[in-house]
């Protein structure tokens, strides 16, 4: 790409987002990365009323910019949960000269917070508006906790998995090619269908290498003991061979599944397993607590009716 159009939400001149945009740029000094201040298109709140005396001029100039460049990187601030009244405004103006005004373009979504979770929940919603002003959105990244994965001394981020990350989508964005990932409904929906089809490799490989999972009881249990905590994903293997020795399953039915806080995924049905050494069935409702990290199961909750699998397991 000849030129690329880099910019954040944000008109604090401190602002820690433009400090990851100001990063990438010094990163990638050969790709044409400008940096667009959008501070310096000072332009009112946009109503009717003002629109009806005309575009502002410097939105005009912005727009101009916009048709110019060959993709975006956009760094956008959370506030309350969604993009900056003043990064809205701007776009709000671009709009009215036309809908698509990122023409077509790869875009590349960038947040960062001083909070774990890094900005990541208001990306959602940009990521669906996008597609509206006719950008080709490529991918999204979010850099939690930035106090302490950013050196401000030297500008850089000290995390190399962070970095990991941050490099998988810019070069996406060089190449113009989509590397969105799936959202972490989705993924725990996969992990569902994967179950109710029997194939327990792809419900394996649903598992982070590092998941941390507990079947009913957060406790230590013996190797073949279905209830209990599993570390890694060779354990979430053993749990698997556990509940496949254990259960005939009869039903399995997926009521709910909806995002929680962060990266959670709440998920609630019933059962139906015939426990194989007594030919009984174990009936029951069951609430699922999934934490999802790179597009795996890394933390994982489950929790049914023991006592009803006491009884149902009783010759």
């Amino acid at each position: 790409m000849k030129n690329i159009i880099a910019f954040t939400g944000s008109n604090n001149p401190n602002s820690i987002n433009k400090k990851l945009v100001k990063y990438i740029i010094n990163k990638f000094p050969d790709k044409n990365i400008e940096f667009l201040d959008l501070t310096l298109y000072n332009v009112p709140i946009y109503s009717q009323a003002i629109e009806k005396e005309g575009i502002p001029e410097p939105i005009k100039k912005l727009f101009k910019l916009f048709t110019e460049t060959e993709a975006f990187i956009i760094a956008s601030p959370e506030h309350n949960g969604l993009p900056t009244a003043f990064l809205k405004n701007i776009l709000d103006w671009l709009s009215r000269i036309d809908q698509k005004f990122l023409g077509e373009k790869p875009v590349l979504l960038l947040s960062t917070s001083p909070g774990a979770v890094g900005g990541k929940t208001h990306l959602q919603t940009l990521s669906k508006l996008v597609k509206l002003w006719g950008g080709l959105l490529v991918g999204q990244y979010s850099l939690g906790s930035f106090n302490q994965k950013f050196n401000i001394d030297t500008s850089l981020i000290i995390d190399f998995e962070e970095n990991r990350k941050l490099e998988k989508v810019v070069n996406a964005l060089f190449r113009g090619e989509s590397i969105i990932t799936k959202n972490n409904i989705t993924v725990v929906k996969d992990y569902f269908s994967a179950f109710q089809s029997g194939d327990m490799d792809a419900v394996l490989n649903s598992f982070h290498t590092d998941c941390y999972i507990v079947s009913v009881k957060e406790e230590e249990r013996p190797k073949e003991q279905l209830h209990g905590i599993y570390r890694s994903k060779s354990e979430a293997k053993q749990l698997l061979i556990n509940i496949t020795t254990l259960f005939n399953t009869k039903d399995f039915t997926v009521n709910n599944v909806m995002a929680g806080d962060g990266n959670l995924v709440i998920s609630s049905g019933s059962f139906s397993h015939e426990v194989k050494v007594t030919g009984k069935l174990f009936n029951s409702t069951w609430v699922q607590l999934c934490v999802i990290e790179d597009e795996k199961i890394k933390e994982y909750r489950f929790y049914e009716d023991s006592a009803a699998f006491v009884a149902a397991s009783i010759l």
